[in-house]
């Protein structure tokens, strides 16, 4: 789950729900700066791993590109704190990133099924 706001005032929230068999299902809304929204399909927001880093025992990707063409959105999300695991009955991973690329700004990330 992505939730970025970039230096023009719109925000961007998405996610991709994977599956065991490689196939995913994904979802985003657009929130301009105005306060209207835009909600997309599945398949217009695409959010693929670029780097992993080892946590608590698991591979989990703390640097994401991010692509919401229909915005001209093309971005990288980086993790500020790598390292933030939270260790519980559902373990997942949350917390700051910075955007950088064709918008610039920053925002939050949630992770789970890191196992």
């Amino acid at each position: 789950w992505f939730s970025l706001s970039f230096d023009t005032g719109d925000k961007l929230m998405g996610f991709v729900l994977r599956e065991d068999d490689g196939a995913s299902f994904s979802s985003a809304t657009w929130i301009a700066a105005d306060g209207t929204t835009t909600a997309y399909p599945d398949g217009a927001f695409a959010a693929q791993p670029l780097a992993l880093h080892d946590v608590s025992g698991r591979k989990v990707p703390t640097q994401w590109a991010v692509q919401l063409p229909d915005r001209g959105i093309d971005v990288t999300v980086t993790a500020l704190n790598p390292n933030a695991w939270m260790a519980l009955s559902i373990s997942y991973w949350e917390g700051p990133v910075i955007v950088t690329g064709s918008h610039t700004g920053r925002g939050y990330l949630e992770m789970t099924g890191y196992e």
